[in-house]
Order: structure tokens, then sequence, then C-alpha cells
């Protein structure tokens, strides 16, 4: 038997439970060829670091071939040199960055220099990066631990339930972007007796992640006057995430486009809700336009001004009736076993390249 090749990985949790770390790098801890190193990086064969690090202290520190694995589209970002110093200095005395950076956009574009190699979760972010670095994948995230909802949706769509409900699940300082679509959908929600389930954290971080405390409940009904009654904000836990949407007809994923960071993102949500079998009402950001072109489901993928015209004309048949597209999409393309092979592939060229 051959020996496990050991990675060395710098996470955004000691545990692991962090989904940048879970639904990513995590795929690989019963990996065969491959074992994670989280509590001595800098003694394996090779280093990954994931947003959290601090690249510059960890660059420094090691001649083995290093891999950035970066989800957020923060060079595709133009912000003032306000912003981005100010956001420099934030995640320094969080510890993922460097003082002497003065911006985050200089300590990002430096490390994308110096990397062996890059990973990304969109060919949006791809074409970006491959400004800094020719060597930049795609691969997305692993969404298999929702898969059971899909099973659990077929058992509790049997039954006569009381209420129709609406899923949506995030970040709470991505819940900003109801707000564009607030007036029409709280009109919705009364109109065609809906409950809206918002599967997030009590409680978030208002600037950087890191500094001033959001209450999720009172952020959210300040925008929905006549239908505040009918939305729940539910504590984010992946069993949680499951049952809530098991039991709901649809979900949404608006997204304010003009938020070039947001409209970056990668499609991992859109396909996170198609792995729990829940037809989605979604924006039409770069990643999801295009994952909607691919799966012929241009019909459910919203323009900035067009919800009013979906919400008033949603079909619930005729919605639901895309998921035989999107399962087929996911079976063909986002499997675990996809994934790991991606990964796998991945840190074979890199080791290979670097023994060369």
């Amino acid at each position: 038997m051959h020996r496990r090749i050991s990675i060395g990985y710098v996470p955004y949790s000691k545990n692991l439970n962090h989904p940048g770390d879970r639904r990513r790098i995590g795929i690989l801890l019963n990996s065969s060829r491959y074992q994670l190193n989280i509590e001595s990086p800098l003694k394996s064969e090779i280093l990954i670091l994931s947003g959290a690090a601090n690249f510059n202290y960890w660059i420094k520190r090691t001649n083995n071939p290093i891999i950035l694995d970066l989800v957020d589209g923060y060079l595709g970002e133009t912000p003032s040199l306000c912003k981005d110093s100010l956001r420099n200095f934030i995640r320094s005395v969080n510890g993922t960055s460097n003082y002497g950076a003065i911006t985050y956009s200089r300590a990002l574009k430096k490390a994308c220099i110096m990397a062996s190699a890059i990973i990304v979760a969109s060919q949006e972010q791809a074409d970006l990066v491959k400004t800094f670095n020719k060597k930049v994948f795609v691969i997305l995230d692993d969404h298999s631990e929702l898969d059971a909802a899909k099973e659990l949706r077929k058992y509790n769509f049997e039954k006569d339930n009381p209420k129709k409900f609406i899923f949506w699940e995030g970040f709470g300082y991505t819940l900003k972007h109801f707000k564009f679509i607030s007036k029409n959908l709280d009109k919705f929600l009364v109109e065609n007796d809906y409950y809206l389930q918002i599967l997030t954290t009590p409680t978030f971080a208002k600037w950087g992640g890191y500094i001033g405390r959001v209450n999720s409940e009172k952020f959210i009904s300040k925008w929905f006057h006549n239908s505040k009654d009918r939305i729940k904000i539910v504590p984010w836990t992946l069993e949680n995430v499951i049952w809530n949407a098991s039991i709901s007809e649809f979900a949404l994923i608006p997204i304010d486009t003009r938020d070039r960071f947001a409209d970056l993102k990668p499609e991992n949500k859109l396909l996170s809700m198609w792995h729990m079998g829940i037809p989605t009402l979604f924006s039409d950001s770069r990643a999801y336009k295009r994952v909607a072109n691919e799966t012929g489901v241009q019909r459910f993928c919203i323009s900035k001004d067009g919800w009013s015209e979906a919400l008033r004309d949603f079909s619930l048949m005729e919605i639901t009736e895309s998921m035989i597209r999107v399962s087929k999409f996911i079976e063909n393309s986002h499997t675990k076993e996809i994934l790991i092979n991606q990964w796998e592939s991945v840190l074979d060229q890199v080791l290979k390249t670097h023994k060369v």
C-alpha cells in the first residue's frame, strides 16, 4: 500500500466545520492518497491556504508548493483606498492578513503571483485570477451532505401541510440582498399565503465579518411591514437546513448584482438547493446566468428589475418541473466522486511540476 501524501492546510476553523473547510478541502478527509495536516501545516509536502490564512506569513515560511483556495471575488472589485485599507486592517487584527500590505487587494495579488497554483469556485473568478497566475483550476463545493433533503421532501409532500413555506439559507451578512426585492416579496407572501423560512445565525457581524453585532430578525423585518409575522429566522444547523428545505415548496436566491463582490459569487448556493431537490428562483448573477443557460432553466433566472413579474406570474408546477433537468445536471457534473477526482488531479499536477 502506498503511503498517503501529507497536505498542510490552513483552515477557516480548527475543527474543519466551517463550510469553507467542510465543503471544500474537507472532501479529502477520507482520501486513500492524501491526508490533511492542520496541526503543523509546514511539515507537509504541499501547503494549501484557505481564504482565512495570512498569506504572507505562510508563504514566507515554506519552500514547498503552495495552493491558494479562493472562493470569493475580491479581485473583481475596485474598492476605494479607504475601504481596501480598512478591510486589510480588520483582517490583520483578526490574523488573516498582514499590516504591511496596506490594502487587502495588494496582499491578495502578491499571494496569487507567488502561489504554485490557485483553486477558485467559478469560471468567472478564474478569468480574473489568471491575470496574476496562469495555473488556475475551478472546483465547486461539495454539497453531498444535503442530499438527504431530496428523499425527505418526497415523504413530507405526501402529507397535507397546513402552511406553504419558501426557503432561504446563508450567512447573515448576505441578508442585505432581500432589500431590493422586499416590496414585491412582502406583497407576494401576504397575497399568496406563504411563509418564509430563513436559515441563518440569530446574529451576525456587520463589518468585515468580525465587527458589530446585528440581530438577524430585526434586520430583515424592517423591510417587510405587512408580512413580518410570516418570516421566521431559524438557527442554521445542517439538520435544520435539511428539514426546512424538505417542507418548503421552493427557494429564493436574490442577489443585488450591482454589488460587484456578490455578482462574482460562484454557483455554489444554487447547486446546494438543487442537491436538496428544491425548485429555486434566483438572480441573474454571472455564474447563475451561465448555469441557467447550461441547464435550460433561464425562465427562473431573474434580472434585478424582473422580480415583480416573476413573483406575479409564479407557477409552482412550472418551477417544479424544472427539477428534472437540474437533477440530471447535478448527477453528470457535481457528485462527490467528481469533486474528489478534481482535487486529486490538481494536487497531482502541482506536485509533479514542483518535483521537475
